[in-house]
């Protein structure tokens, strides 16, 4: 069992810790079960901010099972649930695209969508909260896996397939597991400030902050999908020498094959020369820089090892048919859809 409820205890990283505004509610909500990653993710990064952290749930013993026969303790039941909230997450499981929903729960959820500052929805509570009619109108995302299942649906929402979270005026969905930390470290960016928001995604040790212009099915993650050890390691050692030069012998020498062998393996394996996976592994890294960290464009393309600017726009147009200035300037105008 584990207990959820009222106001989270002092963490270990008291080093995140300055004068906030005063104290915001969090209320978890959702259908049970829920999914394991899809509420310890939000749960862990809003847990290292001066949130009031709330678990509201359809059980009347206030308690919620997760999907991997785990249940949480602590909470409340919503009929019995009356007091203010700040923003509603909608937590998602296994069980949330069945349909089969209690009806004054879904009243009650629309009624808290309305009232609250700000409402989030992680993957399959995507549906929950369009069964609710909270999302009518509104642009959404949930899990690739289930975009079909909510079109046929719910066909009054708009469905966007490839981000990996939307915001729509007050309300935002993700596509839920991995993608709901993403979600959460943006609401603490718009609470307290984008250093707060790194320092956390720098204690979870995330590779990357990601914005909601990244895609569900990640390139990188496909580069990766090898089944040879030696070239997975090679992967990642590519990666951490982005900034050098990386020639064919050199890849070659760091798997301990000749550079012919080598580039007859590696294409066998990747269905591309070492090049060009080189040169998208560099694009993709740079997009990433470009979109969570602000850094310019001569900087990105210097720490990605394009030489040059003009070098890196070329690659961009060539990889993903657009330019590193246009990245940067969709990231500046926001990246998070469309606002209130």
């Amino acid at each position: 069992m584990i207990a959820l409820g009222g106001r989270p205890k002092q963490t270990e990283c008291r080093r995140f810790r300055t004068q906030w505004p005063p104290m915001r509610r969090i209320v978890l909500t959702g259908v049970p079960p829920f999914e394991v990653q899809d509420l310890a993710g939000p749960l862990e990064v809003f847990a290292q901010c001066d949130y009031e952290i709330e678990l509201v749930s359809p059980e009347r013993d206030g308690s919620t099972a997760i999907n991997r026969g785990l249940r949480i303790t602590g909470g409340t039941d919503f009929r019995t649930f009356d007091r203010p909230i700040d923003t509603l997450w909608v937590v998602g499981g296994p069980e949330a695209p069945s349909g089969h929903y209690d009806p004054a729960y879904l009243r009650w959820l629309k009624e808290m969508s309305s009232q609250a500052r700000r409402v989030g929805a992680s993957c399959l509570g995507t549906f929950v909260l369009a069964a609710s009619g909270a999302l009518e109108g509104r642009r959404v995302v949930t899990h690739w896996q289930w975009c079909d299942h909510l079109a046929e649906r719910y066909p009054r929402v708009q469905l966007v397939r490839s981000s990996i979270f939307v915001k729509d005026g007050h309300i935002y969905t993700s596509a839920g597991i991995t993608t709901g930390i993403d979600l959460a470290l943006l609401f603490v960016e718009e609470d307290f400030g984008p250093r707060k928001a790194f320092a956390i995604a720098q204690w979870l040790v995330l590779f990357v902050r990601r914005t909601s212009s990244y895609a569900q099915i990640s390139k990188l993650l496909a580069l990766q999908s090898g089944s040879i050890k030696p070239l997975d390691d090679l992967e990642n050692w590519i990666i951490e020498h982005l900034a050098e030069d990386i020639s064919v012998e050199r890849m070659a020498a760091n798997v301990n094959m000749s550079a012919r062998q080598f580039t007859r393996v590696f294409r066998s394996e990747k269905g591309t020369t070492p090049a060009r996976f080189v040169e998208r592994v560099r694009v993709e890294v740079a997009r990433s820089l470009l979109e969570a960290s602000g850094v310019g464009v001569k900087s990105v393309a210097a720490k990605c090892g394009f030489g040059s600017a003009d070098s890196m726009r070329r690659s961009f147009l060539r990889v993903v048919d657009t330019t590193p200035s246009v990245v940067a300037g969709a990231h500046r105008k926001s990246g998070t859809g469309r606002g209130p």
